[in-house]
């Protein structure tokens, strides 16, 4: 319920100051129906994840090297909160970049994706599988590094659920400067790019410093409000297999592997030079000039050294 009224509250904003034409509530109440279903099957998943959160150490790692990194106080509250935030976003950095890089992650993923209107309700638009992904490749290791009990992962997931609606807002809002340090509607916009240019970029959900960090950093251009999306999209329709399954093509006409949003892969779509022909074409020929540079002739080299 918490979710829908923050959803509804930054509509407000986005029907205020919508950064392309917004959609009708139709699409909106899709995207909460997706997330009812959600919570739903993360309900019936919920005694096999306590079990594996029963697995972790008791004390963290961060407890067994600086016992008193959660200083007391509202200074130190606001600190701690904002260490757990930054390891929890650097896990969620690699988990996100994967989802984009390996088709049988983005199976899972690209339900997200697939909103061509995005909006503050695009943020609850996630399907049982990419969740509990989330929850092993990036709650745990936090968990592990920072531990789950704790006040800052309370601040943490408070953070970083309403920011979550704020970035993925239909609002025509660009943070200027602070562009580099905080995401924004219009940063992440970039992330969810239609066009393949705009892929591969912006992962972190937080923090663009990971990804000036890691070479994915996009900064958006001056009025620079995206169409968003997946090309040739072919993952489900409806609301339940969004959900549940989420593998699962729309259309039958297309072959069955999900194609990932990164244009590295599939090769398929890079073009004909990457197809596996032309790619060993491609190889035997740098190897071949390769050699030829190796053997050279002398004239050749006196030529080059004569010229210097």
């Amino acid at each position: 319920m918490i979710a829908v009224l923050m959803t509804g509250g930054v509509w407000l904003f986005e029907w205020c100051r919508p950064a392309v034409t917004d959609s009708d509530l139709s699409g909106r109440w899709h995207n909460v129906k997706v997330f009812i279903l959600l919570l739903i099957g993360l309900a019936f998943a919920a005694p096999i994840l306590n079990q594996c959160a029963q697995l972790l150490p008791s004390i963290s790692l961060l407890e067994r090297i600086a016992p008193d990194w959660q200083s007391k106080g509202i200074a130190g509250g606001i600190l701690a909160t904002l260490i757990y935030a930054f390891i929890w976003d650097f896990f969620q950095y690699w988990t996100h970049r994967l989802e984009h890089k390996y088709a049988a992650l983005w199976a899972f993923h690209r339900v997200h994706h697939s909103d061509a209107h995005m909006n503050a309700s695009t943020a609850l638009r996630q399907s049982v599988g990419g969740a509990l992904i989330g929850f092993f490749l990036t709650h745990i290791p936090t968990a592990i590094i920072c531990g789950g009990n704790s006040i800052p992962y309370v601040g943490s997931l408070i953070l970083f659920s309403g920011w979550g609606y704020f970035n993925h807002a239909n609002v025509r809002l660009s943070l200027g400067p602070f562009t580099r340090i905080i995401s924004g509607p219009q940063w992440h916009r970039l992330h969810h790019g239609k066009e393949a240019q705009y892929h591969n970029s912006n992962y972190a959900a937080f923090f663009p410093v990971l990804d000036l960090f890691f070479g994915t950093l996009r900064l958006p251009k001056k009025e620079e409000w995206v169409e968003t999306g997946v090309l040739n999209d072919v993952s489900p329709l409806k609301p339940f297999k969004q959900a549940f399954f989420s593998w699962c093509n729309e259309s039958a006409s297309i072959e069955n592997t999900p194609h990932t949003h990164t244009p590295e892969t599939p090769s398929r779509l890079l073009g004909r030079q990457w197809s596996r022909r032309g790619y060993r074409k491609q190889l035997i020929r740098k190897l071949q000039r390769a050699q030829w540079f190796l053997h050279r002739p002398a004239w050749w080299r006196i030529g080059r050294r004569s010229g210097e």
